[in-house]
């Protein structure tokens, strides 16, 4: 068992009124006797009627597997055998106790499967024959109806998004059907003014020669800050579950969330398949 976990087992008993020691992540004789008397009251939930033969490394395992238990989590037999879904249980049972909550899980995400306007593959033939080669698009300037800043400067606003000719009607339709959805007030709380950027005449990070989607004028960052590259859904603000209206409103005009299909790049959606 780890020491944070530790640490969370005693926070826990403490809570309960079971431990009132310091929440240290060692084990004492105040961490021992509170993690015996806890499995004591809810022996009809563990796995052996002979627990009481365990050695206190897998006592301890099991008052964690009982503690994610009394939270609805999933951690499987309470056996005091610290495997994955106990760890996996344990950084659940983390979040839930000092957030409130659980951070979305990449698996309870299913998005939306649609391509109206049968927007191509993201390789660089088919993009090419779609939209043109880089460099020589025709790129048009549709008007958001929120207030846009730049992220990475708050005092700089705009309200135009320069985009690919073939994306403009498209882009106003989701646009105006996230604007009505959660109006001014839902913008501002969910970071959905924080522009990142559109049309990018540049190669992919960490490449020399493929070109980036924003190359073609077919990409949109929103809220960068909030939704790095590397961010998961247990991270990224753009993985909130308030937001799916706004994620399957791209979805549903053929727009692929990377973040949605892939779980990283949560600030980047594009008009390309993958």
């Amino acid at each position: 068992m780890k020491q944070s976990e530790l640490k969370l087992v005693q926070s826990a008993l403490k809570s309960k009124g079971y431990y009132s020691g310091g929440v240290d992540g060692l084990s004492g004789p105040k961490t021992r006797a509170a993690v015996h008397q806890f499995l004591s009251d809810n022996s009809g939930q563990l796995s052996a009627e002979h627990w009481t033969d365990w050695n206190n490394a897998r006592k301890r395992v099991a008052a964690l597997q009982l503690l994610a238990l009394h939270n609805q989590l999933d951690v499987g037999p309470v056996d005091g055998l610290h495997g994955p879904q106990t760890e996996s249980a344990a950084t659940l049972l983390q979040q839930l106790l000092t957030q409130g909550a659980i951070a979305r899980q990449f698996s309870d995400i299913t998005p939306v499967r649609e391509n109206p306007h049968q927007f191509p593959l993201e390789n660089e033939a088919e993009l090419n024959a779609f939209y043109g080669q880089p460099g020589s698009i025709e790129l048009v300037r549709v008007e958001c109806p929120w207030l846009l800043r730049l992220d990475w400067d708050l005092s700089t606003t705009t309200r135009m998004i320069a985009i690919h000719e073939k994306l403009s009607d498209s882009l106003v339709k989701v646009l105006d059907e996230v604007y009505q959805h959660y109006g001014d007030a839902g913008i501002q709380q969910h970071g959905l003014n924080r522009y990142g950027g559109s049309y990018n005449h540049r190669k992919k990070r960490g490449s020399a020669t493929a070109w980036s989607t924003h190359a073609w004028g077919i990409a949109i960052d929103w809220f960068p800050s909030q939704n790095k590259l590397s961010w998961r859904s247990d991270r990224a603000s753009l993985a909130d579950p308030a937001l799916d209206f706004w994620w399957q409103s791209w979805e549903r005009e053929g727009w692929l969330s990377l973040g949605r299909s892939e779980d990283r790049d949560w600030m980047h959606v594009q008009a390309a398949k993958r």
